[in-house]
């Protein structure tokens, strides 16, 4: 018979938690494999139902990566470096090195302390500037412009499509023999 069928329908039955259908139920009593596949699949829903009350102990991260990856078929990830002292040991090294050279005040022997050098002068700005004329605008004209602007192409376009559909249906008209659009 179809025992892979009747496996099926047992295995979902059991999954949702429903009782077998009376035909399965039946086949599953004349059916040895089936009624032992039946056994087996009750077992492991009864040990998963057992094993869901008891606490689960929580996973590493590099163990969870491992296996999402390995369930997605995907190479490990190496997980980030975590910045520990073998990392920082270089990088205060060159920042006290920095400091030394920059606390540094003793000058070199047989050397005089540099002076100072005076700030050049600065240019003195003119007395008096030039005058700027800024042209002037009329803003309510300009408002009152922006509406024919802005709906011109719109409406170009609309008077286009216009044309085509008259066009089309004088074609059309001419080919039915039937006035489908006014030329006017």
């Amino acid at each position: 018979m179809f025992c892979f069928l009747k496996r099926w329908k047992i295995d979902r039955a059991l999954d949702e938690g429903n009782a077998l259908a009376p035909r399965t139920e039946a086949h599953v009593a004349r059916c040895a494999d089936c009624r032992h596949h039946h056994e087996q699949q009750r077992a492991v829903v009864n040990r998963l139902e057992q094993s869901a009350a008891m606490p689960t102990p929580e996973a590493s991260d590099f163990l969870r990566s491992r296996v999402m990856n390995a369930l997605r078929g995907e190479q490990s990830v190496p997980l980030p470096v975590r910045w520990g002292i073998a990392v920082w040991a270089p990088v205060a090294v060159v920042a006290a090195i920095a400091m030394v050279g920059i606390l540094q005040t003793d000058p070199q022997p047989g050397r005089p302390p540099a002076q100072p050098r005076p700030n050049p002068p600065v240019a003195e700005a003119p007395a008096k500037l030039p005058a700027v004329t800024l042209p002037s605008m009329n803003l309510q004209a300009a408002l009152q412009k922006v509406p024919g602007q802005i709906a011109a192409p719109y409406d170009r376009e609309l008077r286009n499509l216009q044309s085509d559909l008259k066009s089309a249906g004088k074609y059309l008209g001419d080919i039915v023999g039937y006035k489908l659009a006014s030329s006017e």
